[in-house]
């Protein structure tokens, strides 16, 4: 194995950086009163914890402190939707915001935060206008994750759609990052088998895409290859057993250490390729990452360092091309291809959307230079 410091990600001048604090395990949630230490909270969740009972358990935990509750939340929430609720908010003088939900509604959360500790910001002129990272402090978010696959619960990122426009923002800054990240599998469980299979697809793309980036690092290329490892030996289990929690909790894991590594990297071509395509086919956010990982791979590998290499051999695999056969085999025995279907007749009908897949800050993040001819040879290669 070649020693990882003669890597462009492993020369002198790096660095690491997350503060979320992370608490793992079954039955987590009822440590919730403990993290609040007596701070306003603001509850944000989806209409269907509400309908399932999980928005009154919690409301139980933190009932003396609880201030809202905001159940709204749906998948991929919308710009002004997310300025609407916000600006509804102001008057409550909220201390805390617990989120509870997949990467929408933490990704609102950390949005929510950032417009009520900021009474002149207009999230769609700031979004609008490129104006960079928020700076500055901000309302401390625990976020306790009900999918296995977005990260968001130790990131400081927040996506933000806007279908007026067409177009997807991201929101970042040190300050989105959550306070605590509360890890428990039991609540997973609940997830049907093709959203489990989607959202893990998205924490297997962002374990690929923290390797083959730019920004990677050491630190970050172990918590990617670990992700990698545990996802890719997880996910087909668990969709024929999602009742298992421990392998819940795995696939929790697996998550959470790819989000530590992409909090660092961001992520690349993979995620830039998929956000015309959620925007334009509403395919959800896993799956239009994850189709396309094989042929990504074969492509950043005919510039490897030495990285995909070891992440091959890592993974159990003699090589390169191994792991990519692996990786279409992996794709194929989990229906990845009909799933895509279901959304979008065929995978040609997404080559006049390849305009719109190279997204600043995140295409360029992958380790080979791309353009629209390659983005084309990836889209064929994925049919």
């Amino acid at each position: 194995m070649t020693d990882s410091s003669t890597h462009e990600f492993g020369k002198v001048g790096w660095s690491f950086y997350n503060p979320v604090r992370l608490i793992f395990g079954i039955d987590g949630l009822n440590v919730l009163p403990e993290l609040i230490m007596g701070r306003r909270v603001l509850l944000v969740t989806t209409p269907g914890f509400t309908r399932r009972g999980v928005t009154d358990r919690v409301r139980t935990l933190v009932e003396p402190y609880l201030a809202a509750i905001v159940d709204t939340i749906g998948p991929n929430p919308e710009l002004d939707d997310l300025e609407g609720i916000a600006y509804g908010l102001h008057d409550i003088r909220a201390e805390a915001i617990v989120a509870v939900g997949g990467g929408s509604v933490i990704d609102t959360a950390k949005v929510i935060s950032a417009i009520l500790s900021r009474e002149e910001l207009s999230l769609r002129n700031y979004l609008e206008n490129d104006i960079g990272e928020l700076h500055g402090t901000a309302i401390p978010v625990i976020a306790v994750p009900t999918t296995a696959g977005t990260g968001s619960e130790v990131t400081p990122f927040a996506t933000v759609w806007d279908s007026v426009s067409e177009k997807k923002y991201s929101l970042s800054g040190p300050q989105l990052f959550p306070e605590v990240a509360l890890l428990d599998p039991s609540m997973t469980v609940s997830l049907p088998r093709d959203m489990t299979i989607m959202t893990g697809l998205d924490a297997i793309s962002q374990g690929f895409e923290a390797i083959w980036n730019r920004n990677a690092t050491p630190v970050t290329t172990i918590y990617a290859t670990e992700a990698l490892r545990i996802a890719l030996s997880t996910l087909e289990q668990l969709a024929m057993d999602l009742d298992n929690v421990r392998l819940r909790a795995e696939m929790l894991r697996a998550s959470a250490f790819a989000g530590l590594a992409i909090s660092n990297t961001r992520t690349a071509l993979a995620h830039s390729m998929s956000y015309p395509i959620t925007l334009h086919y509403g395919v959800p956010h896993g799956l239009a990452c994850g189709f396309t990982l094989p042929a990504i791979l074969r492509f950043n590998s005919e510039v490897d360092d030495g990285r995909l290499h070891e992440l091959a051999i890592a993974l159990g695999m003699n090589s390169v091309n191994g792991l990519h056969l692996h990786m279409t085999q992996f794709l194929e025995r989990l229906g990845v291809q009909g799933m895509l279907e279901n959304y979008v007749g065929c995978v040609e009908e997404l080559e006049e959307l390849v305009p719109e897949m190279l997204t600043p800050g995140r295409s360029d993040n992958n380790v080979r230079r791309i353009g629209w001819r390659d983005l084309m040879k990836i889209l064929d290669e994925s049919k």
